[in-house]
């Protein structure tokens, strides 16, 4: 008699040990996962995954957002689902498989394999804390997975691969944007793939699907539609200036999509990686980077460009890329948040050599500067962990403010190594590069100056605070909320 058939489980357990095991994990993914891309999973997490639990027959909402509206069109037969993998540190027991939540401390993430010809990897998220050769400072969004009742987290920045013919490497980046924003801010609803082809009508110059790329303005068009409110910025435009603007609004946690326009590509930047033991020649805190960190649909997550060259792509996931490659971005903003980064600078510049409101040459020598944009909501909240001087963490709390400001820290190259600062300006993030006096708040080691925004003409009572004896530079942590560090 012939054999029986082999048995069919939609949850099965792979050890990985060596580079041969990720094989049982491809035959376990109906041969979707390639070899190509099992020696790139195992090259990747360098020893760290020691089980992987395959859920097959898993119905993926992104994937069937594309096959329901495109891949099911087609004269070749494609599936209708799609199947998981799950990543865990340790060798788990088979047994185990019904009981996952035990081992949360394991977990690293997961990544859906697709029944796709072209670049299978789709809807994925990695806890970049857990996979050796990543290091940075990077926005994190925390992920459910639900698998056999059980219950797992995983807190990471979300990626995904073009399947190039639905979606292109702009397509992808926009999803991982949208995707992490959905996830760490409730006004924002989550885009699908083909809700994200499909939001460049009025600029398409032609079909939506299958894509033949985008442009920027396209890239900008479907922020719009999101419900981000977009600035672009091309590095033709001010060349000087254009990657520290990129370094500001990634230090602000805001994910960026990127052009590399002679190379046809675009990626997602929402990282950086910094050396604090250099020297910060032009005194700003965008002297430290040594690289972002960024999403290249065509690599696996958590990949760095370096500044000039490319490094060893081997070697702590560098890029292929470099920072120099990047042409434009485009950046998405909240509808009120009408100071950009450039005007931001402008602001501070003038307001550290304003005569009234200036920093004084003594502290200016030396000074390092730190930019970002961040909510007040977040920044109130983290006031009186700080232990702020002279009382100002009870002032700033009971300040009104808006809903996004600008912060430009104060420190020297000594301090921002320990993470501290001497001081802060705050900028109304509803003001306009048009407003002379911006600010809400400028505290300096020796004074306290506020700003009555309320007030529309500058009169001496717009202005208020007071002043502080001090010898030595009194010092306090610098506010850090918008980017995880990753070490």
């Amino acid at each position: 008699m012939p054999d029986a058939t082999p048995e069919y489980y939609l949850h099965e357990t792979a050890w990985i040990n060596s580079p041969e095991d990720w094989g049982k994990v491809r035959d376990l993914c109906d041969g979707f996962l390639d070899v190509e891309r099992c020696t790139a999973f195992h090259d990747y997490f360098n020893g760290d995954v020691k089980t992987v639990v395959v859920e097959r027959e898993y119905v993926d909402k992104d994937y069937r957002s594309a096959f329901s509206n495109f891949h099911s069109k087609k004269f070749a037969r494609y599936s209708d689902r799609t199947s998981r993998l799950h990543f865990f540190s340790a060798r788990l027991p088979k047994e185990d498989i019904f009981s996952l939540d035990k081992h949360q401390g394991d977990y690293i993430g997961f990544s859906v394999i697709r029944p796709t010809l072209i670049n299978p990897i789709g809807r994925t998220v990695l806890d970049p804390r857990k996979i050796t050769k990543v290091k940075g400072n990077m926005p994190l969004a925390t992920y459910q997975a639900h698998v056999l009742g059980a219950e797992l987290e995983v807190s990471g920045f979300p990626y995904m691969s073009q399947d190039s013919d639905l979606t292109v490497c702009a397509h992808a980046a926009c999803w991982m944007v949208f995707r992490y924003m959905s996830e760490r801010y409730t006004q924002y609803a989550e885009a699908l793939p083909f809700d994200i082809a499909r939001m460049t009508e009025d600029l398409s110059g032609g079909r939506l699907t299958p894509s033949n790329g985008l442009y920027i303005s396209q890239v900008a068009e479907i922020f719009f539609r999101f419900g981000l409110f977009p600035v672009v910025y091309n590095r033709a435009d001010n060349a000087s200036e254009f990657e520290k603007l990129l370094y500001y609004y990634i230090e602000s946690g805001l994910p960026v999509v990127a052009s590399l326009s002679e190379k046809g590509h675009a990626i997602t930047v929402f990282g950086h990686v910094s050396d604090y033991n250099r020297n910060p020649k032009y005194g700003d805190s965008f002297d430290f980077l040594d690289s972002f960190v960024v999403n290249d649909d065509n690599h696996l997550p958590y990949q760095r460009p370096s500044r000039e060259t490319s490094g060893d792509v081997a070697m702590e996931h560098r890029s292929r890329h470099c920072i120099a490659d990047v042409d434009g971005f485009v950046v998405g903003l909240y509808e009120k948040i009408y100071l950009a980064a450039e005007d931001a600078v402008e602001h501070v510049s003038k307001l550290l050599k304003d005569e009234r409101f200036g920093l004084g040459l003594k502290l200016m020598d030396g000074l390092v500067k730190r930019l970002y944009l961040t909510s007040s909501k977040s920044y109130k909240k983290h006031l009186f962990k700080r232990s702020l001087p002279a009382h100002l963490s009870s002032t700033y709390a009971e300040m009104g403010m808006p809903k996004f400001i600008w912060v430009c820290e104060l420190s020297t190259a000594g301090l921002y190594r320990q993470r501290r600062i001497f001081g802060e300006i705050v900028l109304d993030a509803t003001a306009t590069k048009w407003d002379e006096f911006s600010f809400l708040a400028i505290h300096y080691p020796d004074r306290v100056i506020f700003n009555d925004r309320n007030c529309a003409v500058d009169v001496p009572e717009k202005f208020y605070g007071r002043r502080f004896a001090f010898t030595d530079l009194p010092s306090y942590p610098m506010y850090i909320n918008n980017l995880t560090e990753v070490k």
